[in-house]
């Protein structure tokens, strides 16, 4: 990818995953009635554990022994699933300490491997989880079958069992009216889907939204990282052109909007979480418009894992909501006011 694409996707693309579903030969799937045997479910572990030994410095997180704080700020840093969250019984996440790679055990896969990285960055966040899965095949017998590639759960994604995914915000699309319709059928022309923040059945927040592959069966890993990277850029042209038709018909209206959400966000006393979302949305408009005194698009993309619920929570400790918002505002004025160039 050249360095223009990379500077016009600097604006939209928030964060880049490389996520690989395996299962064990001869074991069940999470979801058959058939049950694992307990043997069988310590094997797994231990031998997910080993493969990330000497890959990236690691700890096993039951969801047993963690509370809903924990786990919600799990979910909404991507790290685990809400599926995962929920299974008390057998559910484990193998988590990196810097939190860049995270391997969901008994899932809806038994092994859900990925790496997430900030940017636009899916060719380095397939190199470093290839990495851990090469050792993967070597600590544990994976179900592969020849003709059909490895084998998981859904036979959506049978093949390579890889979603390469971007986490995009498309204010401009969202303002303009165009995220129905023919940008719907863009992304299916593709084989390609746009989602909400937590993938499959969720809603996108604040503008932002999840671009994937859907196809896994019958191309590479390198296809499917290449059209998810054309998608992106095209999307991401779409978003600038759709900010350049808006500032020709409505100009005043698209700057007021984007100052006054800058100007609450460096002066609120309050502020929920759906609040702070979709005024970074605008905030970024006002980014992209140049009409701001604030620049810096990574610490936004970082203000909404900071600020979101559990992890502020996680952070600051337990208190009411009203609290909660309070606490997020000061955060946020702080930074963002600490930030201004």
């Amino acid at each position: 990818m050249t360095d223009a694409a990379h500077a016009l996707a600097y604006f939209n693309v928030v964060s880049s995953r490389v996520r690989l579903a395996r299962n064990v030969r001869g074991m069940p799937f999470p979801s058959s009635p058939r049950r694992a045997s307990a043997a069988a479910l310590a094997a797994l572990e231990e031998g997910a554990a080993r493969a990330a030994r000497g890959v990236f410095d690691a700890e096993i997180l039951r969801m047993r022994d963690l509370d809903a704080v924990r786990k919600k700020a799990l979910v909404e840093r991507h790290l685990i699933s809400p599926a995962l969250a929920r299974n008390t019984s057998s559910g484990a996440v193998i988590l990196e300490r810097s939190e860049g790679i995270s391997v969901m055990l008994n899932e809806e896969d038994r092994i859900r491997e990925q790496c997430i990285e900030s940017g636009f960055a899916l060719p380095e966040a397939y190199e470093r989880i290839s990495v851990y899965d090469d050792r993967l095949s070597e600590e544990l017998p994976l179900a592969f079958d020849r003709d059909l590639g490895f084998l998981t759960a859904c036979p959506t994604n049978l093949g390579t069992g890889m979603r390469a995914s971007v986490m995009l915000c498309l204010p401009a699309l969202r303002v303009a009216g165009e995220l129905e319709g023919d940008l719907t059928r863009f992304v299916r022309e593709r084989g390609l889907t746009l989602r909400g923040v937590y993938g499959e059945g969720s809603k996108a927040q604040g503008d932002m939204y999840q671009l994937s592959n859907t196809r896994t069966l019958g191309v590479t890993e390198d296809e499917i990282i290449r059209s998810v990277e054309r998608a992106t850029i095209e999307l991401c042209l779409k978003d600038r052109g759709a900010l350049e038709r808006m500032r020709k018909e409505k100009g005043a209206a698209l700057y007021d909007k984007a100052a006054r959400s800058y100007g609450i966000l460096t002066h609120a006393y309050k502020l929920t979480s759906a609040e702070l979302m979709n005024m970074i949305s605008d905030v970024k408009l006002g980014i992209m418009l140049e009409i701001l005194p604030f620049n810096d698009i990574e610490t936004l993309n970082k203000l909404l894992i900071w600020c979101s619920a559990a992890n502020l929570t996680a952070v600051t400790g337990e208190c009411p909501a009203d609290e909660r918002d309070v606490r997020r505002a000061a955060i946020v004025k702080s930074i963002l006011n600490k930030e201004k160039v």
